[in-house]
């Protein structure tokens, strides 16, 4: 498993943060070649929607399940979700905090691994490689659609 780590502080309150976080479909705007559907709507854990990247003829469908999901209180608040597809397994997710009430520091998290897990072994390097510098850029496009 690769975990993938990229932190951010954001110029505005952690509400405002959370709710264009947890809307998935928003996700669209600022992961490159990425199109967000969502297949299930709880409202909360148990959600499920699938992010779609394709760069050419590749393609990866990366369906996901919310599985945690703590609303900000006392100026925190989270969110997990599992990776149910295919090819790519694991967890994603984000914590929130509180800086201020106008600023607010995101955590994003990717723990992944290719399938079959036997393979990943020599594919850890080149995900944890392209994971970071992918996710740093999204996120800071995420920063600028705030």
């Amino acid at each position: 498993m690769t975990r993938i780590d990229v932190r951010l502080e954001l110029p505005h309150p952690i509400n405002h943060v959370w709710k264009r976080l947890t809307d998935w479909e928003s996700h669209s705007a600022w992961i490159p070649n990425t199109v967000v559907t969502v297949t299930a709507n709880t409202g909360g854990i148990g959600s499920e929607f699938v992010g779609v990247s394709q760069v050419g003829p590749f393609r990866l469908d990366d369906p996901m399940t919310v599985t945690e999901l703590s609303p900000p209180t006392a100026g925190r608040a989270s969110c997990t979700v599992t990776k149910t597809g295919s090819v790519l397994g694991g967890t994603a997710g984000f914590v929130l905090t509180a800086l201020d009430d106008s600023a607010t520091r995101l955590e994003w998290f990717e723990d992944v691994y290719l399938k079959p897990r036997v393979t990943f072994w020599w594919t850890a390097p080149f995900v944890f490689a392209a994971g970071t510098i992918a996710f740093r850029s999204a996120l800071k496009a995420f920063a600028r659609t705030l």
